[in-house]
C-alpha cells in the first residue's frame, strides 16, 4: 500500500456546486447543504450528480483523486463503481435475449458445460441474474485472496468459482453472489464471441456515448483515475491499489458520474433495450421483492426506485433512478461506506422527508464502520465504546458495539450492558428495533453458555416482534 498520508481536509468544490433551476430552491439548497456537510466532516470525497429528465440540476466534486499529488476530484474523474457494474451485465444479458441468442430460462449447462456441479442442469440465467442460483461467492475463498493480483479476465476467475459447491438449491433463496455475475459474464463472452470488456464497449458504451468508461484493472494505465483510500486507525489514509478486487462482470467498472447518467438516459430513451425488456429486467421475479435482474428495487412511499450500490475498500457508490419523478442520482466516492447514507439523506430532501445533517458523531460512527469493513475491529470498538459511554451515550453506537462484539466474539460479556442501555434508551421506532436488541442479547448469552437466559431473550424478542424470523430460528435451533 501507499504510505499513510497526513489527513488534511480538502474541500474542493467545482465552481461552487453547479445547480439548475429545475428543482425547487429549497430542495436545491437542501441538496447542497447535505453534500457539503458530508465533505466538511471528512466523510465524503468524490462526485455527485442529480438530474431531472436527464438534465443535470446539481453537480459537485469534493476531495482528492490522488492524495500524494493533491490532484482534486472533478466531474471528469473516473471512479471504481463497484457492484453498480452488475446493472450493465444485466443489460448485456437482456440485449442477447432480445436478439434471440439466449433465453432467461436457459440452463447454465447449455453455455458452460464444464461447470463441475450437477446444479448446472437446473440453474437458469434468470436465477443468476436475481441471485437465486444457490451459488456462493468466490471472493470468500482463501485462494481468491492469494491470487487476487493475478486475476485479469473472466477466464482467470472461473477456476475459483468451480471450486465452490452451491450453497442451496436453485431458486430456493436469495444469496447475493458475485460468482453468479461472473458466470453471466462468461455466458456473454461465449454467446457474443467477444470479451466482456469488448462487448461493453461495442454494445453499451458506444450507443450510450459513454466515452469515459472502461473496465480497467488496477495495473492498467488509465487517465483521470481516482485512487481509493482507506482510513487508518493510526490516522491518515492508505491507498487501496493492492487490496481492490479485479474488475469483471460482477463490478469494478471505471467511469464518471456523468457517464453513468448517460447510461441511465440511454435506458430511458431505449437506446440499449426495448421498453418491454427494461420492464422485465426491473421487475422482481425471484424469492425476494427487493431485487430484480441485476437491480435493487425499493419503494419510497408509493414511488418505485431502482438502482444499485457498490462498495469495497476505498470504493463507495450509488446509482438510483426515480422514474416516477424523472430524477437520477449518482454518487461516486473514493472513500468507504459513505455513498449509501448520503443517498438516503439526499432522497429525503428530494421528497420533502425530514432529515438531519450529519454531525461529528455521525462522522465518528462512519469511521468505525470503515474500520470494521477493513478488519480493524479493535479500532472500530474503541470508537463505538467511547461514543456509547458517559452520561449521554450515542444510542446507535451502543447497538453497533454490541453487535460487533457478538459477531467477532470479542469480550462478548461487554455486549450485555451495551444492549441493556440500548433497550432502555432507544425509542419504539428505533432501528435496529428493540426486538432485534433482545435477539442479540440471546446471541450473547448463547455464546456465553447460558442457554436459559438466551431462550428467555429470544422469547422476549418474539413477543415484541412476532415476525422476527431470526429469534424464531434461534429458538428452533435450541430445541424449542
Amino acid at each position: 500500500m501507499h504510505k499513510f498520508a497526513k489527513w488534511t481536509l480538502a474541500l474542493l468544490l467545482l465552481p461552487a456546486a453547479a445547480m439548475a433551476k429545475d428543482i425547487p430552491p429549497t430542495t436545491a439548497s437542501a441538496v447542497d447543504s447535505i453534500v457539503s456537510r458530508y465533505a466538511e466532516l471528512g466523510m465524503f470525497s468524490g462526485t455527485v450528480v442529480l438530474a431531472k429528465q436527464g438534465e443535470v440540476v446539481f453537480s459537485a466534486a469534493y476531495g482528492e483523486a490522488n492524495r500524494d499529488y493533491h490532484i482534486p476530484n472533478g466531474m471528469n474523474t473516473r471512479f471504481n463503481i463497484g457492484s453498480i457494474g452488475k446493472t450493465l451485465t444485466s443489460v448485456a444479458i437482456m440485449q442477447l435475449v432480445e436478439s434471440g441468442k439466449l433465453g432467461l430460462d436457459d440452463k447454465l449447462a447449455k453455455y458452460l458445460p464444464d461447470f463441475p456441479f450437477p446444479e448446472k442442469d437446473t440453474i437458469s440465467i434468470q436465477q443468476l441474474l436475481n441471485h437465486s442460483s444457490g451459488l456462493g461467492d468466490y471472493m470468500e475463498l482463501d485462494a481468491y485472496k492469494q491470487q487476487m493480483a493475478e486475476l485479469h479476465t473472466i477466464g482467470d476467475i472461473l477456476p475459483l468459482i468451480y471450486q465452490q459447491p452451491p450453497l442451496s438449491p436453485p431458486g430456493a433463496d436469495f444469496n447475493y453472489s458475485n460468482s453468479g455475475m461472473v458466470l453471466l459474464g462468461a455466458i456473454i463472452e461465449k454467446v457474443s464471441g467477444l470479451s466482456y470488456p469488448d462487448y461493453l464497449r461495442r454494445y453499451v458504451f458506444e450507443p450510450a456515448d459513454m466515452h469515459a468508461s472502461e473496465l480497467a484493472q488496477e495495473d492498467q494505465i488509465l487517465a483521470e483515475r481516482a485512487i481509493g483510500y482507506i482510513a487508518s486507525p493510526k490516522g491518515g489514509y492508505s491507498s487501496n491499489v493492492r487490496s481492490i478486487m479485479p474488475a469483471s462482470a460482477d463490478g469494478g467498472l471505471r467511469t464518471t458520474a456523468l457517464d453513468l447518467l448517460k447510461f441511465d438516459q440511454a435506458l430511458t430513451h431505449n437506446k440499449l433495450l426495448r421498453q418491454d425488456s427494461i420492464d422485465k429486467m426491473l421487475t422482481p421475479v425471484g424469492p425476494v421483492p427487493f431485487y430484480a435482474s441485476g437491480w435493487f428495487v425499493k419503494m419510497v412511499g408509493d414511488k418505485k426506485v431502482v438502482g444499485h450500490s457498490g462498495g469495497a475498500p476505498g470504493v463507495s457508490s450509488e446509482y438510483r433512478r426515480y422514474a416516477d419523478d424523472g430524477y437520477t442520482l449518482v454518487i461516486l466516492s473514493n472513500y468507504d461506506n459513505v455513498a449509501s447514507p448520503l443517498a438516503e439523506d439526499l432522497e429525503k430532501a428530494l421528497f420533502n422527508i425530514p432529515f438531519q445533517l450529519p454531525t461529528k458523531v455521525d462522522a465518528e460512527v462512519n469511521r468505525a464502520a470503515n474500520f470494521e469493513q477493513n478488519g480493524e475491529i479493535d479500532a472500530a470498538l474503541t470508537i463505538l465504546d467511547r461514543l456509547g459511554s458517559g452520561a449521554s451515550p450515542h444510542v446507535d453506537s451502543l447497538y453497533r458495539a454490541a453487535r460487533l462484539r457478538i459477531v467477532e466474539k470479542r469480550d462478548v460479556e461487554k455486549a450485555l450492558p451495551a444492549l441493556n442501555s440500548y433497550i432502555a434508551l432507544a425509542g419504539a421506532d428505533a432501528r435496529p428495533s428493540i426486538a432485534a436488541a433482545w435477539w442479540r442479547k440471546g446471541n450473547a448469552y448463547e455464546q456465553l453458555g447460558d442457554k436459559n437466559q438466551a431462550r428467555s431473550c429470544y422469547q422476549q424478542s418474539l413477543s415484541l416482534e412476532p415476525e422476527n424470523t431470526d429469534a424464531r430460528e434461534a429458538l428452533t435451533h435450541m430445541g424449542n
